[in-house]
């Protein structure tokens, strides 16, 4: 009797505990801060050195 309420005890406390550590999926969402070649005018992200478009050292 007692282990039939493991498995929600343990599904509430997984979801919890995806709840209260949701920074992970957050910042996986995040979008990445980009800038613009003065080449080409095409975004580039700011931490790359060379525009993927069109060589152009950034």
């Amino acid at each position: 009797m007692f282990l039939m309420w493991i498995v929600p005890l343990l599904l509430i406390g997984l979801v919890v505990y995806a709840v209260s550590s949701g920074n992970i999926f957050t910042n996986a969402m995040k979008p990445v801060s980009s800038r613009m070649c003065p080449h080409c005018n095409q975004t580039a992200q700011s931490d790359w050195k060379v525009c993927p478009h069109c060589g152009q050292a950034l």
